[in-house]
């Protein structure tokens, strides 16, 4: 008996199902990569100095003042990486030396401005009515050319504080003067990854070279999306 199934008939029964395999091939290994990310997001590199938050906190719901007159708000934080750290300008200690150690890591750091993965650095001041963004910028810009002030009101700074944990309280006005007093702050860095997300802790001593290494560790195993 004769076949009535033509080469060319034969050829085209066959693609259909090849197609169909190559492409879930294709999405399997598609959705296994996402799976990969995915529970990366819930896991936490190893061997760390800095506690990394297993899930990732979302920023939110305030709006502050940049150096340069623009509005500072969650949406900034989106795009790249960034080190989030409180203080104030007037800091006789904590303030100076920790962005002096934060000179010392931006000159460690692989990447340039501009290069994938290069963070940012906010020093945002718990003493707005001290620190003025022009006042800001002149100050963290000493350290660097590329760290950033950020201020703004009082109850706009406590949205974003009481979400990181970062405590501050002012000492009694030293004499008539209502200009000279201390504020005493958290001293931690705040790391927080390119989906605006409050991503790891990194509390003193603050070493520059720790840091660096932990930055880069946390940065390869979430990625820079």
């Amino acid at each position: 008996m004769q076949s009535d199934m033509s080469p060319k008939k034969t050829m085209k029964n066959l693609i259909l199902p090849i197609s169909i395999g190559v492409l879930s091939l294709i999405i399997g290994l598609w959705l296994s990569q996402q799976m990969l990310i995915n529970n990366n997001d819930n896991k936490i590199p190893k061997n760390l100095d800095a506690t990394v938050l297993p899930n990732a906190r979302p920023l939110v719901g305030f709006n502050l003042v940049e150096q340069n007159g623009q509005v500072f708000s969650p949406e900034q934080l989106k795009g790249h990486w960034s080190f989030l750290f409180f203080g104030f300008t007037n800091c006789p200690d904590v303030c100076p030396t920790t962005l002096k150690v934060m000179q010392s890591v931006w000159k460690t750091l692989p990447t340039k401005k501009g290069d994938i993965g290069h963070p940012e650095l906010y020093f945002i001041s718990v003493d707005p009515d001290r620190d003025k963004p022009e006042t800001l910028k002149q100050y963290v810009q000493y350290f660097h050319s590329e760290f950033n002030g950020v201020t703004g009101k009082l109850d706009e700074i406590d949205k974003l504080t009481n979400q990181i944990g970062i405590l501050y309280g002012y000492d009694e006005k030293d004499g008539d003067n209502d200009l000279e007093y201390i504020v005493n702050h958290s001293a931690q860095l705040i790391l927080v990854d390119p989906k605006g997300r409050m991503r790891a802790v990194i509390s003193p001593p603050h070493i520059p070279k720790t840091i660096a290494a932990n930055f880069q560790t946390i940065r390869l195993f979430y990625g820079d999306e």
